[in-house]
This record gives structure tokens, C-alpha cells and sequence, in this order.
């Protein structure tokens, strides 16, 4: 009857209204792990209902074609890999995404890998991180190669580093063309006599994933001869005799290495104009105190060690009737 027939198109309008597709695969991406693993994911990560995910691939520049053995999909899971042996390095793959529940299916646009472009290999290994003999402010990197890494690819590296005492990474690119197990950069305009942590990053030159950064290394620059010396004074009142107590005090100027140590200081000093009166005192204190006549002097200060001096801290005493 008509009624009969009208009531069952209703029904079935309720039906196709009520259908809820799942959401298309959108943002895929994939990353080929070298001689791993080739994975992709995608979004939405979790549907409202039950969700099986298809990934349908093209390789061997699309004369071959497969779907992803893995049934992690069946799981509702956004992402699924490729294992080898059907792993095919160099080629260009294609990608899509099919999402399936109980009211139908729908499928993403067709994506397109170059698997040099989204290479990703381990992390190099730093085994030395050390300063060379005679060779001021640098430091030797030294280390090994990532093993799972291809032998014809140049690799591109980035070297961070910063002092221990900072939590300022600095860093510096550059690149190896030849395929040497053991590699070596030289990290040069570093502070002398400061202990710097370094650590190392890689990837393929073709490539726009970096492999993660390699375990940190400390080494320590060269010393070298004292950096220099902040110098200041204070003044006390003349004794009975006329000689005047001038404190001297001092430390290592600013911008010296942490780690530089003195092995002691010389002192001398004498009257304006009067060169020939010069007395001198070595002393291994920071301060030291001197018993001046009247008139105007002259002090200098140097710090020393092994390697030689530091450039030469100058302070005027002025005279004791002098307006200051």
C-alpha cells in the first residue's frame, strides 16, 4: 500500500541520516627509518566509533603495490609500517589512508615520499671531546660514524655546545662528505682554560629528519697565561711618621676563565717621576697593603702561572694633599 511504501522510505532516510562516516585521513606523515622500518601516521588519532584503518602503498616507482601487514590498524591506532625486505632504497612512494566503520568508508588524498627526503638514521657516537697540544681555545671532537647510516650519503651534522656553568646551547652545521668510520671537527673561538659540553646530531644531506642528539661529552680548552686583573685600592689616614696604608685588593678581571688559577702576583710601584725609587713584593694573597709617603704613586700588578703573565693592572695613588 502506499502508506506501507511510505513508511519504508522513511525508515530508510532515518537510516542514511543517522550514518556517521569516519573522519578522512588527513596530516600523514611518513618517516623512513634506515633499514628499520618505513612508518606513517595520520589524524584524526581517535574516532568516536570503531575505526579500521587500510594504508595502501605504491613502490619500486609504482610498479609494485601493498597494504600494510601490520594489524595494529584493526586496533583503531593511527599509524602502521612497512618492514623490510620490501623496504626499496632509493624510490618514491605513494600513500593513502582508507578509514572504514560500520557505515562505510573514506579515504584520504594520495600522498607522495621520496625516501631520501625523510630519511632518519641513529644518533653518532662522540668519543673524545679533547684539546690539542700547543693549539689555543679549540677542541677536538672526535667520533664514530652511525653504523645504520648509508655509506654513499654525505651527511650533515649539527655540533651544539655551551660551558658547563650555562644552560646556553650554541651551535655550528656543517657537513662530511667522505665515509671514514671515525670523524673529526675542530670547534674553534672557544674561551681558553673552560670546560664545554658538546654533543652531536646527524642526518643525510637529502634529508629533512635529523636523528636524535648523541650522548653529551666534556672536554676542557688549553690553559693559558692569566686573562688579567680588576684592581682597586682604599685609602686609610697617615700615620704619625707621615707613610700612609693603601689596601690593595684584587681579582680576576672579568670575562677570565672559571677554571684559571694564579700562581702568585708582582707588585711594584714607586713616586711619580721617580722610576729609580721602584720597590717591588711577590705575594700569593689577593690583597696586600702598602705604607706610601705623601706624594703621588704609581702601582702596577701582574698575575702569573706556568705559562706566563697577565697584561698589567695600573692604579694612581694621588698625592695626600691631593683633592679627590
Amino acid at each position: 500500500t502506499m502508506w506501507t511504501r511510505a513508511l519504508w522510505m522513511l525508515l530508510l532516510l532515518c537510516k542514511f541520516s543517522l550514518a556517521v562516516l569516519p573522519a578522512k585521513p588527513e596530516n600523514i606523515s611518513c618517516v623512513f627509518y634506515y633499514e628499520e622500518n618505513f612508518t606513517c601516521t595520520w589524524s584524526p588519532e581517535k574516532e568516536a566509533s570503531y575505526t579500521w584503518y587500510k594504508v595502501k602503498r605504491t613502490y619500486s616507482y609504482g610498479y609494485k603495490s601493498d597494504i600494510c601487514p601490520t594489524d595494529n590498524s584493526t586496533r583503531g591506532n593511527a599509524s602502521c609500517s612497512f618492514l623490510p625486505p620490501t623496504i626499496t632504497n632509493p624510490d618514491n612512494y605513494t600513500i593513502q589512508v582508507e578509514a572504514q566503520n560500520a557505515d562505510g568508508i573514506i579515504k584520504s588524498d594520495i600522498t607522495h615520499w621520496n625516501l631520501d627526503a625523510i630519511m632518519k638514521i641513529e644518533p653518532p657516537e662522540i668519543f673524545s671531546a679533547k684539546s690539542v697540544l700547543g693549539i689555543k681555545r679549540m677542541l677536538q671532537i672526535k667520533w664514530k660514524r652511525p653504523v645504520l647510516a648509508p655509506l654513499s650519503s654525505t651527511l650533515k651534522y649539527t655540533l651544539r655546545f655551551r660551558t658547563v656553568n650555562s644552560a646556553h646551547w650554541m651551535e655550528v652545521n656543517f657537513t662530511k662528505e667522505d665515509i671514514d668510520r671515525d670523524e673529526t671537527y675542530n670547534l674553534t673561538g672557544l674561551q681558553a682554560f673552560t670546560e664545554y659540553v658538546v654533543a652531536l646530531r646527524c642526518a643525510p644531506a637529502e634529508s629533512m629528519f635529523w636523528s636524535g642528539w648523541s650522548q653529551e661529552k666534556v672536554g676542557t680548552t688549553e690553559e693559558e697565561a692569566p686573562y688579567g686583573l680588576d684592581l682597586w685600592r682604599v685609602l686609610r689616614p697617615a700615620k704619625f711618621d707621615g707613610r700612609r696604608p693603601v689596601q690593595l685588593m684584587w681579582k680576576k678581571a672579568s670575562g677570565a676563565p672559571v677554571l684559571e688559577k694564579a700562581l702568585g702576583y708582582n707588585i711594584w710601584y714607586f713616586p711619580e717621576n721617580y722610576t729609580n725609587l721602584t720597590e717591588t713584593v711577590n705575594t700569593t694573597n689577593q690583597t696586600h697593603e702598602l705604607y706610601l709617603g705623601g706624594k703621588t704613586h704609581w702601582v702596577y700588578v701582574i698575575s702569573y702561572n706556568s705559562l706566563g703573565e697577565s697584561p698589567v693592572a695600573t692604579l694612581r695613588i694621588p698625592a695626600i694633599d691631593e683633592k679627590l
